[in-house]
């Protein structure tokens, strides 16, 4: 939450975050942010009385939150890696990007989130405590289950789950290929060296995931073929919120160690301190400079 929150704050206070991409790099540490900030005090509480201490109605909240900001986070990521993707043909074709495509995009991601995390509340889904007793979460319908609830597992499961794990693997290969063969002055190595960081966040972060698909697909595919829920692993029950948890800090520290002009924002704060970046680029961060060309 802290890293989280100190993102945030660098994005509201540096005046080196000046280029358009960063508006979508600000979407994914709100998603983050939020997961932090609205649903940790209830998962932490719960998890050290070994039980779920709020009640039916703060259950159907936390699961809420819980389900909107994991698609949020999916989307968000498949959003950065398909803006580094346009911008990179842009690029071979001289052309640039509008701030409407990056608004479009950050609406997109909201309006996506709301579509797939709502329908649970009015009977599409259900909303419930998991099986360790301590969480509220989406729980996985049987085959035997109303068609309303079929209805809305398997849209939820294609549209916030495969394709836009399909997209991020398909557009990371696709920008990298036009990156190496357009990207050659040093502005554009800039971008080049961006689009690695976001490349390397979109993969640390599927990882810390895997526990929670595991976990979901033990959970449902006994389900959906044998009609039972089966007990899932303590062990996969116990890392698979952690992992998703450990997800949210992915940002802040993949931009703390690959990018050169978020990690100097991070690092200077609370001060000017051009110092933390190369002196060819230093300079052109200054207030009293020409301002820095965004593509």
């Amino acid at each position: 939450m802290l890293l989280n929150s100190w993102l945030f704050a660098t994005f509201m206070h540096s005046h080196l975050l000046t280029s358009k991409s960063h508006l979508l790099v600000l979407n994914l540490c709100t998603a983050s942010l939020g997961r932090n900030l609205l649903g940790f005090p209830f998962a932490a509480s719960s998890a050290f009385a070994k039980r779920w201490l709020f009640g039916p109605d703060a259950c159907q909240l936390f699961a809420f939150l819980n389900q909107f900001y994991g698609i949020f986070q999916m989307t968000s990521l498949f959003s950065l890696v398909l803006e580094r993707y346009i911008l990179a043909r842009h690029t071979r074709r001289e052309r640039r990007l509008c701030f409407r495509y990056y608004w479009s995009l950050v609406a997109l991601t909201w309006v996506n989130s709301l579509v797939f995390a709502i329908p649970p509340l009015f009977g599409y889904g259900v909303y419930s405590c998991d099986t360790t007793g301590t969480a509220c979460m989406y729980l996985w319908p049987s085959s035997r289950a109303s068609g309303k609830l079929l209805g809305y597992a398997i849209p939820y499961v294609l549209f916030c789950c495969v394709l836009p794990v399909v997209g991020i693997f398909y557009y990371m290969g696709k920008a990298s290929r036009l990156e190496s063969i357009y990207y050659r002055n040093e502005i554009l190595r800039e971008e080049k060296h961006l689009t690695k960081c976001i490349h390397a966040l979109c993969v640390i972060t599927l990882a810390l995931w895997i526990p929670a698909a595991l976990l979901a697909g033990i959970q449902w595919f006994p389900l959906l073929v044998f009609g039972y829920r089966p007990h899932a692993p303590p062990v996969l029950a116990l890392i698979a919120p952690l992992t998703s948890e450990a997800a949210t800090c992915v940002p802040v520290l993949s931009y703390l160690s690959c990018d050169a002009r978020i990690r100097a924002a991070l690092l200077g704060r609370m001060r000017k301190n051009y110092a933390l970046l190369p002196p060819q680029y230093a300079m052109r961060y200054r207030r009293d400079q020409v301002c820095f060309k965004t593509l």
